[in-house]
Formats: structure tokens, C-alpha cells, sequence
């Protein structure tokens, strides 16, 4: 039984025996996962102490099918490698954790100092002056160590914990490789904004502007993501280091879509336009989230709104069967900007492996796509400056029936404006509803008559008319009614007078006649026919006739000893006299 027993214990140490990694002088970035081991703190409260010691150390365990991505979590994780140096000679090497927007990342081993980095750290405190968080390391020969490794986020984040070993020498030459396809990348991108930006200045096509705030920010997400950002950009700003990775990606997604909504005129498709509006809402509530703290929710609809971009290649294909030929090129890029963020969004939520490929897989992406729409732009400007030409040719070919056609057009057109303008006149100095002149116009010709009665010593007389009580027909029948009755004494006294004497309406049921070469007893003989006829008038409207009356004042204008206005007020006076004998008279003015 105590034979078992022990038996039992050994196989149980041998199975709970990790893995060394063995060292060399040659690492290039030897990879961990299948001898690292991790333990999830998802309260944060996990010290090196405890996690040294039992019972926390023997819950150590396996990365989960050896991926070391945990995808969007608010844990802590702690990991632990055993390494030794089987060598003879003592070995100087990195243990570098890749993902570089970790908020802290610590190292432990025994007999060695902590070291601390992470974006909430400033750069000029790493130990090593790289993007990523690198641990020096010397190992003595036939040596083994333990190392522990602590990630944390304040906020959630992607937990990735890749851990990768090199040698100095491999690992400043691997990333001067680096440097040299980011830099590539970043050229690029940096060529297009200029160029397309010198193109949409000269253009004036605000699509260029959206194109290249979007190339802008997608170059800036790249810096950002790799961690080039915080090293060269802002050091110091562990904040923005921190705001970065968020902000700088969903501005690349909303400022696509804007551009997406100008180059493709969704406003044709009012369902399809407002999907894309919901990726600015959508953006909107992620940066809210992310400000008062709640950053899982942030990064979910950030994930969201990349979600919905991989759709865009759609929009560009019903846009190219409707006839937009120029949105070819779209189609094209936006598919290769859909298989990018296919890819990112695989790895950030651990599906794929993170690695060199999957890691710049996006930013190729993005800046083939970034290419092809260039030439989506350039083929716009193409289309547009073929319709022009086209345009042009028409307009020649139809300028000689034009101008055949022009003069023609003119003459009725300057003919047709004379008598507007004559009708514009005749409306200008006639009331609207009786055809008699108004007010303004009325004594205006007074004036003219006056004048010529003056210069040959000619008579002129006056005679105001007004109905009597008037106001009682549009109290009693309406408006419509005593408009009726107007314009059927204006037809009486018209067809008394002569045509070269005038007729005016003054006020609202009281008009003057000027009466050429026309002495006093004769004004006022043809007041009392007016009178009479008047009296006698029938206006009928449907079953009902009205008769009205009218009074007069009548008076003769001395055209050497007064005005036209006092000869008027006079023949007023004489009216309103008539009105207070009982109205329906006649009333000769007094003498000067």
C-alpha cells in the first residue's frame, strides 16, 4: 500500500513537471506556448506572493489549446516559463510580451530586480527602448529560472499574452525588418493622402476630402496598434497611449462610411443610408462608453461598426449594376478591406493565431484597398471629364439651331415684354375690381388736364360721386354683392361719359370724373342723368336685385385762381352737403 502510495506521488510530480525552455545563443523569437502556463485573476487582487506559492501555484495551467489570446476580458493574467541554459557560457537574451497596449505588464524571477511596463507607463522608464515590453534577462550556464509575467488592464482590453524569446542581435534585426514593412506601409499611405489631397484641392470633390481623413486615420491606427505611436509620437501621453488603440480605429471606421455614403450616393436608397448612419451612431455610443468607463462595451460596438463596414462591397455592387461604372474599383478595394478586418476581428477574438502574418494582414489590406480606391477616385474624375467632352460636343452641335433660332426667340420675347410691361402699367394705375383708374393714376391724369385747360383757357369740371349707405349692402348681402353693384355703376358712368373724359375710383364707394371742356350747368346736367340712371339701376345676383343711389358734388375748376386739389375739395364739400340733404342729389360746389 505505501509502495502505491509513493508510486501515486511520483507519477503525480511528473505530471505536474513543466517544461523548460531551453536556450541558445541563436533565439529568434522562440515562441512559449506550449511551455508557458497562466492563471486568470479576474478580481485583480492576486500579489506575486500568492501566485508563488499554494494553493494559487498549482492552478497554473495549459494555455487553452495552446492559443495565447483570451480575447476581450477585464482579467488579470499571470504567466509563468522555466527556462535553462544548458550551455556552457552565460547567456544574455529578451523575454518580450508582443502585445503592446497591455495598461501594465510586470516581470518577476528570483535574485532579479521587477521591471514594469505597459501604455500606462512612460516610454523613457522601459528597461529596453522598444515598442513592445521586453524583459533583459542573464541567464548563468546550467542555470534554470522561473519567470512570472503580469498582465493587466484597469479597463477591459484584448488580452493577448504571446510570450517570444531572442537574442539581442535576431531581435534588432527582426525588427528593423519590421520597421522597414511598417515604414513601407506608412509611405504608402502617407504618398496617397498627398497626392489624393492635391487631386481633391484642384477637383474641389469633397470625396477626396473623406478619402483622405480616412487614409489619415487608418495610417495613424496602424502606428497606433504597433506600438510606433507611443514611441515616437507621444512617450509621455500614457493617456492618449491608452485612448489611442480605441480612438484612431473607429475614426477610420466612421470616416470610411462618410466616405462610402459621398462616393456611392446612398441618399439614393434612403434604407441603405440610414444603415450607414447607424455606424456613426453606433461610433458615437462607443466613444461615450468609453469615456464614462465602459470599455467592453466600446470595444463591442467598435466591433460592430467593423462588422457592418464588411458589407460595404455590396453597396458598390448594387451601385455598379445601376450604371455607376466607376464604382468597379470600390467594389474591389472594399473586398479586400472586408477580408482585412475578417482577419483582425478573427484574431482579436482568438479564432486564429496571432502572428506576423494575421498581425499585418489588416494594414496590407487596408492600404491595397486605399490603392484601388485611388483609382476609384481618379476613374470618377475620368467619367465625369468624359460626360463633360460629351456634353460639349452636344452643345456644339446644337449652337447653330440655337443661334438660327435666337433672334426669332427674342423678338417674342421683347414683344412679349412690351406688353407686359403696358399691362404691367395698365394694372399699376387701374382698380383691379372695376376697371376704372385708381387713386394714384387718377389724379395724375387731373394734373395733365389741368394743366392743358390752363395753357388754352379751357374749362374743366369736377363731379364726385358717392353711393348712398353702401356700407349697409355688404353688412346685409356680403362683400361679393357690393362688389357686383360697383362694378355696374362704373359700367353706367362709363357708358355716359366720353372716352376722352376720366373716370376714378377714389375710395372704397366714391369715384370722380374729370370732364373736359365742360362748363358748370353742363357738369351738373350730366351729374342729374348719372343720378337718374343710377336710381334706376337693377344689380341682380341669384334671386336677389339690389338698387342703390348716389349723391354728387359737382364743381367747375378756375384753373387761373386755383389748384386741381382745392377744386376737388370743393366738389368733396358739395358732395357731402348733398349727403346731409338726404342724399340722392345733386350739389353744385360754391365759387372760389
Amino acid at each position: 500500500m505505501c509502495l502505491l502510495l509513493l508510486a501515486t506521488q511520483f507519477v503525480s510530480a511528473l505530471c505536474q513537471a513543466e517544461p523548460l525552455i531551453d536556450l541558445s545563443s541563436d533565439m529568434e523569437g522562440v515562441s512559449t506556448q506550449a511551455e508557458v502556463r497562466y492563471l486568470e485573476d479576474a478580481k485583480h487582487d492576486y500579489t506575486l506572493e500568492q501566485v508563488r506559492s499554494e494553493p494559487l501555484a498549482a492552478k497554473f495551467a495549459p494555455l487553452p489549446q495552446g492559443k495565447s489570446n483570451f480575447g476581450v476580458s477585464s482579467s488579470d493574467f499571470w504567466l509563468r516559463i522555466d527556462v535553462k541554459n544548458s550551455g556552457n557560457t552565460p547567456l544574455s537574451w529578451y523575454l518580450e510580451a508582443i502585445y503592446p497596449q497591455w495598461d501594465h505588464v510586470s516581470f518577476y524571477m528570483h535574485g532579479a530586480k521587477p521591471l514594469t511596463g505597459g501604455d500606462h507607463v512612460a516610454f523613457a522608464q522601459r528597461a529596453v527602448a522598444a515598442e513592445s515590453n521586453l524583459y533583459p534577462v542573464n541567464t548563468p550556464p546550467d542555470v534554470k529560472q522561473r519567470i512570472w509575467v503580469h498582465f493587466s488592464y484597469q479597463l477591459p482590453g484584448l488580452a493577448e499574452t504571446q510570450l517570444r524569446l531572442w537574442t539581442p542581435n535576431a531581435f534588432y534585426l527582426h525588427y528593423a525588418k519590421r520597421y522597414f514593412v511598417i515604414g513601407g506601409f506608412v509611405g504608402i499611405g502617407i504618398l496617397l493622402v498627398l497626392y489624393n489631397l492635391l487631386i481633391g484641392y484642384s477637383t474641389r470633390m469633397f470625396e477626396y476630402i473623406w478619402y483622405t481623413s480616412y487614409m489619415l486615420a487608418a495610417v495613424l491606427s496602424l502606428l497606433t496598434l504597433t506600438g510606433l505611436g507611443y514611441r515616437y509620437l507621444w512617450p509621455s501621453m500614457t493617456w492618449f497611449a491608452d485612448f489611442s488603440p480605441f480612438l484612431f480605429p473607429l475614426l477610420t471606421l466612421v470616416l470610411a462610411t462618410q466616405f462610402t455614403r459621398m462616393f456611392l450616393c446612398t441618399r439614393d436608397s434612403r434604407s441603405i443610408d440610414r444603415v450607414l448612419q447607424a455606424v456613426f451612431i453606433a461610433g458615437g455610443l462607443a466613444l461615450i462608453c468609453y469615456l464614462i468607463g465602459w470599455r467592453d462595451y466600446a470595444l463591442k460596438l467598435v466591433f460592430l461598426c467593423a462588422f457592418i463596414t464588411m458589407f460595404y462591397p455590396l453597396i458598390g455592387l448594387w451601385q455598379y449594376r445601376r450604371g455607376r461604372l466607376d464604382a468597379r474599383f470600390y467594389v474591389a478595394g472594399w473586398s479586400v478591406w472586408s477580408l482585412a478586418m475578417l482577419i483582425a476581428m478573427l484574431r482579436n477574438t482568438a479564432v486564429i493565431p496571432s502572428d506576423f502574418a494575421t498581425s499585418f494582414a489588416p494594414a496590407l489590406g487596408f492600404f491595397i484597398e486605399g490603392v484601388l480606391l485611388s483609382f476609384a477616385l481618379a476613374d470618377r474624375i475620368k467619367r465625369l471629364m468624359n460626360e463633360k467632352e460629351t456634353m460639349e460636343l452636344m452643345h456644339i452641335e446644337h449652337l447653330e439651331q440655337e443661334q438660327e433660332t435666337l433672334e426669332r426667340v427674342v423678338l417674342e420675347r421683347t414683344a412679349a415684354l412690351e406688353q407686359a410691361m403696358r399691362d404691367t402699367e395698365h394694372l399699376a394705375r387701374t382698380d383691379a375690381l372695376t376697371g376704372a383708374l385708381n387713386r394714384r393714376a387718377c389724379f395724375e391724369s387731373g394734373e395733365t388736364e389741368f394743366d392743358r385747360a390752363r395753357r388754352y383757357n379751357t374749362p374743366l369740371a369736377v363731379v364726385m360721386v358717392d353711393l348712398d349707405l353702401f356700407k349697409s349692402i355688404n353688412d346685409n348681402y356680403g362683400h361679393a354683392t357690393g362688389d357686383a353693384v360697383l362694378v355696374a355703376v362704373v359700367e353706367t358712368l362709363r357708358g355716359m361719359t366720353r372716352t376722352v373724359d376720366t373716370i376714378g375710383r377714389i375710395g372704397g364707394e366714391e369715384f370722380i370724373v374729370l370732364l373736359q371742356q365742360t362748363s358748370l350747368q353742363d357738369a351738373a346736367a350730366l351729374a342729374e342723368r348719372y343720378r337718374g340712371a343710377i336710381g334706376q339701376l337693377e344689380v341682380t345676383l341669384d334671386d336677389l336685385v339690389i338698387k342703390v343711389t348716389a349723391s354728387f358734388g359737382v364743381a367747375c375748376v378756375d384753373v387761373t385762381g386755383e389748384t386741381l386739389t382745392q377744386a376737388i375739395g370743393r366738389a368733396d364739400a358739395a358732395l357731402y352737403r348733398a349727403k346731409s340733404r338726404g342724399r340722392n342729389c345733386v350739389e353744385l360746389a360754391e365759387r372760389p
